[in-house]
């Protein structure tokens, strides 16, 4: 019997040996992608290792070196790597900046990738408006931003309001609130991100930054024109603040309502406990037009796409498929907001963002306002040329007193400038893409 027990105890040693040399030779196989993330905090960068070194490498035998990028420079960070040929295999920014790199040849079409419809179909539709040009698609989105509404109840309650659905309800209790010391705000207000909020106002009238064919501005467009007007006299007209602490704002109900993403929800949650069940969140305002309530806001996040010059495109792909998929997007989401208080991680995953660990009434409502959401259209004009324009007549008209619609028509006449001198720019890189 005792050398059964001999014999056994070899085996053993034996297959604990193949284990260590088989596992050593995977580690020795493995092989090492670099990827460049945009914006995110060191408490966030860690949370994504974690995963990476527990989920994505054991899986894969491919490991990944991340380098943090901030949102002051990574687009010349990206160019300069581009230009050089020392770029990552993959590149994370945002997303209107991506077909930029893709035009000058920088990024590949996803759509090489056999499975790339199955990884597409994971996001909301609307987010690859900034990722595209004339159908190639250079980005997978893997973050998820939305402008939502977040209203203090009690106090419109106050008023006999019980929701503020479009901007001529809000119109009509602006002078209610504010004869009661309260106000509404926009989310960003005079600075250079406003074309958010003009862009929304725009897109509510089915206006847009282009014409269908991306050719001409559409800030001249009657409607865009109109949306802007909108925009304006909120500020000269209604007297919503043009800069105010959005939070000590909100909790002392100095703002009934405000503007704002969806990680203010959290910093409600565990920053304003003095006001818990007095205030919820909803989609923005909107239009009636032609009967339907159009609700739209600016959705979007950061994207990811892969160098032309990577040598391990396949590998990049596993990767994005990977950080995109529904068990890794949760499992992000679930451990930001457990281990950073007032985080957020929202998901582009459309199923991962029904199933975080938040009331389920909260998460429908960012599903829905995200299926209404979309992102800015990509044109051949880099968007912080384009952002300029309006953030110039938005200046113009309600710091200066210049009427809207000249200021507006400036603007696309500027725009329409720009967008001339880069097809003429642009005109051999797009026949490259496009095989003409």
């Amino acid at each position: 019997m005792k050398w059964v027990s001999k014999e056994k105890g070899i085996l053993k040693l034996s297959l604990a040996v193949l284990m260590v040399f088989s596992l050593l030779s995977v580690f020795a196989l493995a092989e090492t992608i670099e990827v460049w993330l945009t914006g995110h905090s060191n408490e966030e960068m860690r949370i994504i290792r974690d995963l990476t070194d527990e989920l994505f490498t054991p899986r894969t035998g491919i490991e990944v070196e991340y380098t943090l990028l901030s949102w002051a420079d990574n687009e010349n960070r990206f160019l300069l790597a581009a230009a050089s040929g020392d770029a990552p295999d993959v590149g994370a920014s945002g997303a209107l900046f991506l077909p930029e790199l893709g035009l000058r040849g920088a990024l590949i079409d996803l759509r090489t990738f056999p499975d790339f419809e199955e990884v597409y179909s994971r996001s909301y539709p609307n987010f690859y408006r900034s990722l595209t040009y004339q159908g190639v698609v250079f980005g997978i989105p893997y973050t998820a931003n939305v402008t939502t509404a977040f209203q203090r109840t009690d106090i419109l309650q106050s008023i006999g309001v019980d929701e503020v659905r479009t901007w001529d309800e809000l119109k009509t209790i602006l002078p209610k609130l504010q004869a009661n010391n309260s106000n509404f705000a926009l989310q960003w207000f005079m600075t250079e991100t406003l074309y958010a909020d003009v862009n929304m106002f725009m897109w509510q009238r089915g206006a847009d930054d282009y014409s269908k064919d991306l050719t001409k501005s559409g800030y001249d467009d009657p409607e865009a024109i109109h949306a802007f007007t909108d925009y304006v006299e909120l500020y000269t007209k209604y007297n919503i603040p043009k800069d105010i602490p959005v939070f000590q704002a909100f909790t002392t109900g100095e703002l009934a309502i405000a503007l704002s993403y969806p990680y203010f929800y959290m910093s409600l949650l565990h920053g304003a406990p003095q006001i818990q069940g007095k205030w919820t969140m909803l989609q923005a305002p909107g239009y009636v037009i032609d009967g339907q309530l159009n609700r739209t806001t600016t959705g979007g996040g950061n994207s990811l796409g892969i160098f032309n010059s990577s040598k391990k495109k396949q590998q990049a792909w596993e990767f994005i498929k990977w950080i995109t998929s529904e068990e890794v997007q949760l499992a992000i989401s679930n451990r930001v907001m457990a281990q950073i208080q007032g985080a957020m991680f929202l998901p582009s995953n459309r199923g991962a963002a029904l199933k975080l660990d938040v009331d389920p009434v909260v998460a429908s409502s960012w599903d829905k306002a995200l299926h209404e959401a979309t992102s800015s259209v990509y044109g051949l004009v880099a968007p912080r040329h384009r952002r300029r324009y309006l953030q110039m007549a938005a200046q113009k008209s309600i710091l200066m007193g210049v009427d809207p619609e000249t200021a507006m028509r400036e603007a696309a006449d500027e725009h329409n400038s720009e967008i001339a001198r880069k097809q003429k720019e642009y005109d051999r890189y797009i026949k490259q893409l496009l095989g003409k």
